[in-house]
């Protein structure tokens, strides 16, 4: 209790001094500068990956020398728990995201923004449809209020997808054709961009509905809606980092998505029973780039299974199994499983169908009780939460009683001490800070390009060494440098969509595995955090090597969506926003 009491006495004479002083030697009525104190929310994301308790404990701090106000240090906080996958961590921040809509403070539109995304993404990672289409509507609203009608139509078109999961069918396609008719036949990349997007979306929502027939005319429509912009791409100019003036930029955009158009089309015709057609389009993919892929062969063969081509069906899953080794709990072999099944019995081998069979329905019986498990322990989660929450309220409630009765009668003792010796430490911290801030960031970069470097040829190392032996199971650290080299060498992370569900489908892992991967095997908490950080990596680099390039064209280059938010990560990752990084350098 003594300790408190003396801690609560030198944060009373802080907040004074900075209050008094303007925060240091900050100029009246200036905001805050990242460059003003060590404690800011920047400092804060700097080092969540390596110390998350010390995150919190800078966020705090920044409150306490006036560096941030209380509105957006709550905003950070929720950053900082949407970075965990942990279902307490998620409630955590949605709940401050709430509290923060309900406050005066996003009426400010950027402040909007910024809340506005965190919550649709932390319901999306929760699997909470309902809240999920909530928050999603008020930023398809907010987007088009702002006069970004593309974005609203976006967010729109998620939301029909999500619609059609909750059960609510045809007001989901409903809502995808309006989306598909506001964007059909729009001359920007942008607007052809979200098309594709709202197209393939609603061909996936009548795959899983098992509605083929009406999935040939949205294929066929997405391939001539392609076709046309590779014709006529100059004519799709917008500004808009979705525009690439490279001629081969645009045929591999076009390219793979008429690939995949080809393999829905052969799909579609095949469950119809006419296999002149599927073989036709079967024929298409297989002479596509993406369709000589080992992802494009695994996409493909259940097609392949439906018009008797067993052969190549069981070629590419016995490349898949290889890659899988041990891991073979997931819902990729159970369809492989499945695959087998079908075929062994089509050959005539009874007794290799019937025992692919048995381990298919086991295996899809042990999927169904992780999943049971999984969401029992999620409503659990969520009720102790609550509990933890009513009692740290009780607690922080008794500990501001004793700091007031504190502060007061240790007020008049060792005010002024305090006073000078805070004084001084801060404005020694700001200097060192200051001079070494920029030297620090380009050291980082260097420093993690040499480490990718060294790990690029540790791995080929092991993979040669590996070549005349069985492969054992891989550990999650080593599992994490695979993926760190699949990721970076085949530049996955330059794709905005790129997220854990292409890693997922690409090596056939499952998300449990890869989740383990970064958060134990690695420095990271999460794949989100690693493809962040390097894509932040590339964009330093450009920013120094390529000054002609504009910081929307860094951002692209780098796998961004947007420049804001390649401007928002780059500040919270270094303090400096990537102009001031540029011209320091």
């Amino acid at each position: 209790m003594k300790k408190d009491v003396y801690l609560y006495i030198i944060v009373f004479f802080a907040a004074m001094t900075f209050a008094c002083s303007g925060g240091g030697n900050r100029e009246k009525g200036r905001p805050p500068q990242p460059s003003d104190t060590l404690y800011t929310p920047e400092a804060a994301m700097d080092v969540v990956d390596q110390d998350p308790k010390r995150a919190f404990v800078i966020i705090d701090s920044a409150i306490l020398v006036g560096n941030v106000d209380e509105n957006l240090a709550t905003m950070f906080k929720a950053r900082l728990f949407s970075q965990s996958n942990e279902e307490q961590n998620l409630d955590t921040a949605r709940q401050l995201l709430e509290g923060l809509m309900a406050s005066e403070w996003v009426e400010d539109s950027n402040n909007r923004e910024m809340v506005l995304d965190l919550l649709v993404s932390t319901s999306r990672l929760q699997d909470d449809y309902e809240q999920c289409i909530r928050w999603a509507t008020e930023k398809a609203n907010f987007c088009r209020r702002q006069g970004n009608e593309t974005e609203a139509l976006r967010t729109e078109a998620e939301i029909g997808v999500v619609l059609v999961e909750l059960g609510e069918v045809e007001e989901g396609i409903a809502k995808l054709n309006s989306v598909i008719a506001s964007l059909d036949g729009r001359r920007s990349a942008d607007d052809l961009d979200a098309c594709v997007i709202a197209l393939r979306r609603k061909i996936r929502v009548m795959k899983n509905l098992g509605r083929e027939e009406e999935i040939v005319p949205l294929a066929q429509h997405l391939i001539e809606v392609l076709n046309n912009y590779r014709e006529h791409y100059a004519e799709y100019a917008d500004n808009s980092y979705r525009m690439s003036t490279d001629k081969e930029e645009v045929e591999g955009y076009c390219d793979y998505y008429t690939a995949q158009a080809y393999g829905n089309l052969a799909h579609a015709y095949a469950s119809q029973n006419k296999p002149q057609q599927a073989r036709h389009y079967l024929s298409l993919f297989e002479g596509s780039s993406y369709g000589q892929t080992l992802y494009g062969r695994q996409a493909i063969a259940p097609t392949w299974c439906l018009v008797g081509d067993y052969g190549k069906m069981l070629a590419a899953y016995d490349e898949v199994a290889e890659q899988m080794g041990s891991d073979t709990v997931n819902l990729d072999y159970a369809k492989m499983l499945r695959g087998r099944a079908i075929a062994a019995r089509a050959m005539g081998d009874a007794t290799a169908a019937t025992d692919y069979w048995q381990r298919y329905s086991c295996l899809k019986d042990t999927l169904s009780h992780q999943l049971l498990e999984g969401k029992a322990h999620k409503y659990a989660a969520r009720y102790q939460l609550q509990e933890e929450r009513l009692n740290t309220e009780r607690e922080e409630a008794a500990k501001k009683r004793i700091g007031i009765i504190a502060i007061l009668l240790g007020l008049m003792f060792i005010g002024a001490a305090v006073f000078v010796f805070f004084l001084m430490k801060q404005l020694l911290s700001i200097r060192e800070k200051n001079a070494v801030l920029t030297k620090e960031i380009t050291d980082k970069i260097k420093y993690e390009e040499e480490y990718l470097a060294s790990i690029k040829k540790q791995t080929d190392r092991q993979s040669n060494a590996a070549t005349a032996t069985e492969q054992p199971a891989l550990t999650d650290s080593e599992l994490f440098e695979q993926l760190r080299r699949v990721i970076v060498e085949e530049e996955l992370y330059l794709d905005t969509q790129f997220g854990r569900q292409q890693l997922m489908e690409r090596l056939h892992l499952s998300k449990e595995s890869i989740g383990a991967a970064f958060s134990k095997g690695s420095q990271y908490t999460s794949l989100a955090s690693f493809v962040n950080e390097i894509r932040l990596i590339r964009g330093a680099k450009l920013l120094v090597e390529h000054p002609e390039m504009s910081i929307s064209d860094v951002a692209a280059a780098s796998g961004f969506g947007s420049n804001v938010t390649f401007s928002r990560n780059f500040k919270e990752r270094y303090a400096l926003t990537p102009t001031e990084f540029r011209s320091r350098n």
